[in-house]
């Protein structure tokens, strides 16, 4: 716990002095509600004003908290702490849990900036319908992401071009979890990749809540619990074979 809090803490304070967490956290999300807000209003399609905001709120969850969390340990690499950090006694998981839980609850921010942006920009009625179901749906989430981000900081460790491979697969991701428009448009063999994220299990437990999907919201609570599970097992075995081969070279600097 003492690890856990000390790098919360820690990743509260630099991403609080960071440029680029800030335009992610405050910017885009108004952009990307403008942006999706206006393609159904100006498409004749008013109710899916709140599809939109919704969408536009897990973008920027995914773009604070998961994408950024990754990042850390790019972070970590430049700063020179990276081979410190795993040859230290604490498993490198653990501290990278609590830096990516900080960014969890920053993300939070984000949703709200949607909501205002929606409210300020075109006067939508934003009302949700089942408030304690939106925000347990959205703890699920917060929590789901925050274990994928687990499962991709694996990756950061083991090359210096994962950033730029989910910079290119962040749009691809939007689609697929239908949160830019509905997955009833995509083809049916995309479906196997859809449910394996926890966005488009987020964005439909949220919109159920909200009242814009009709439907029993307990599968997708259950998919994101699922998912977490899944992902936290699975970013604990990549992380002791990243430590092993690690270990093995003795050195980070093969990768």
């Amino acid at each position: 716990m003492r690890v856990l809090i000390g790098s919360f803490l820690a990743q509260a304070k630099d991403r609080s002095t960071n440029n680029f967490f800030v335009g992610t956290l405050f910017i885009q999300p108004i952009i990307f509600t403008v942006l999706s807000v206006g393609t159904y209003l100006y498409g004749g399609r008013a109710d899916f004003g709140l599809y939109a905001v919704i969408g536009a709120g897990m973008i920027g969850i995914w773009n604070s908290n998961l994408w950024t969390s990754g990042r850390i340990v790019e972070d970590e690499r430049r700063a020179g702490m990276l081979s410190l950090l795993i040859a230290s006694p604490t498993p490198l998981q653990v501290v990278l849990l609590g830096k990516s839980l900080s960014n969890a609850v920053a993300s939070v921010f984000a949703m709200g900036i949607t909501f205002a942006t929606g409210l300020i920009a075109f006067r939508l009625p934003l009302s949700v319908d089942r408030p304690l179901e939106f925000l347990i749906g959205l703890l699920l989430t917060l929590i789901a992401m925050t274990c994928l981000g687990l499962v991709l900081g694996s990756f950061f460790v083991i090359t210096r071009n994962a950033g730029e491979f989910i910079t290119v697969a962040n749009y691809p991701i939007f689609l697929l979890s239908g949160l830019t428009f509905p997955l009833t448009l995509l083809p049916l063999w995309t479906r196997p990749f859809s449910a394996a994220l926890a966005p488009t299990w987020g964005n439909l437990a949220l919109n159920e809540a909200a009242g814009v999907l009709t439907g029993s919201i307990w599968p997708a609570y259950l998919w994101l619990i699922g998912l977490s599970l899944v992902y936290l097992i699975l970013g604990r075995w990549l992380f002791r074979r990243v430590e092993h081969l690690v270990r093995q070279a003795g050195s980070l600097e093969e990768w």
